[in-house]
């Protein structure tokens, strides 16, 4: 019986530090998300008597959902801060955010102009946010509504992803395993999870795959998690709401009206931007940006693949963990 209890506990427990395992850790942290958030749907349908798909209150639960798996898993699971994962609100923060956005937005307008010379594209007009989608309606304060709900959506779809994704899996997932496993893996999962999006395609979540170590990156140049946020924000916004692409599948109101006219693996078809091949030169872009902003913010000097210089003020817990990245990424 000792030797049963010995070996169970070998499989579970760190020997190094006493918690449990990052794998095991993950497992549950994805259990009691699902039972958080499946019971913030039941309770809610109770009592309205019905929840609309995809609406804001949705999303609010769902994101909502995660934040309090995290902090719950973090705390219990991790024994670390939450603070630790990358949401320190420091000086760079919100200026983070607005360098995703705008990194982001310059993507997608060159992927929208390409497109558009190309003719792989048609433009047709402005709907300017119109619920039905017409175009050339003009610019109505109805709209004003439409935008915000709109922007309130990916604003909370970026914090709870980059917060479950970039932060409490990425992070295990190097702690359980390295750097490179833990980019490839977690690359991986996000990328053909989109799989169950609309007119998602092979090559839609390929192309996902490739994409999304863009927000690895910018997390590991950072120590942050705000910069793969605005990232991740201005990536949708831009995108649907106002170069009018389907966003992972998904169509939303936007300020232009277009239609993919040529073949699906050039314009992205019904899957948006993210569907066609032009996507992977201009992500090879936002690296650039990325590592140009951290450049000019923090360490005057710094290589590309080099994680910014720990500051003194740094949460302790995290230490550990951004050197081992930095030393994984120096030898890269």
């Amino acid at each position: 019986m000792q030797a049963i209890t010995s070996k169970l506990t070998q499989w579970l427990i760190s020997s190094s530090d006493g918690r449990l395992k990052a794998g095991w850790r993950i497992l549950l942290f994805f259990v009691l998300f699902a039972v958080i958030t499946a019971t913030g749907m039941i309770g809610i349908r109770a009592i309205l008597g019905a929840l609309k798909k995809l609406s804001n209150l949705q999303f609010s639960i769902l994101a909502g959902s995660a934040t309090l798996a995290v902090m719950i898993a973090r705390k219990y699971l991790d024994k670390k801060s939450f603070a630790s994962l990358g949401v320190r609100f420091d000086k760079y923060a919100f200026l983070d955010i607005v360098s995703g956005v705008v990194n982001s937005a310059l993507v997608m307008a060159g992927v929208y102009a390409v497109m558009l010379w190309a003719n792989l594209i048609e433009f047709r007009g402005f709907t300017w946010w119109a619920e039905e989608g017409a175009a050339n309606t003009g610019l109505r304060m109805a709209a004003v509504p439409i935008v915000l709900g709109v922007f309130y959506q990916l604003v909370i779809v970026a914090w709870w992803e980059e917060l479950v994704f970039r932060g409490y899996f990425f992070q295990n997932l190097v702690e359980g395993t390295n750097l490179k496993w833990a980019i490839v893996v977690s690359s991986l999962i996000f990328g053909f999870g989109h799989g169950i999006n609309p007119n998602a395609t092979i090559l839609s979540s390929v192309l996902i795959v490739l994409i999304t170590p863009q927000l690895i990156y910018a997390y590991l140049k950072t120590g942050e998690l705000w910069l793969p946020m605005g990232l991740h924000l201005g990536w949708n916004f831009f995108q649907a709401s106002v170069f009018g692409f389907a966003a992972s599948g998904q169509a939303s109101p936007s300020m232009i009206a277009q239609s993919p006219i040529g073949p699906e693996w050039l314009s992205g078809g019904s899957f948006g931007a993210e569907g066609s091949i032009l996507i992977i030169p201009f992500t090879a872009m936002s690296y650039l940006l990325v590592h140009y902003w951290v450049r000019a913010t923090r360490a005057p000097g710094q290589r590309m693949f080099e994680i910014v210089a720990q500051d003194e003020t740094e949460v302790a817990d995290t230490q550990s963990q951004r050197r081992r990245g930095a030393t994984a990424m120096a030898a890269a």
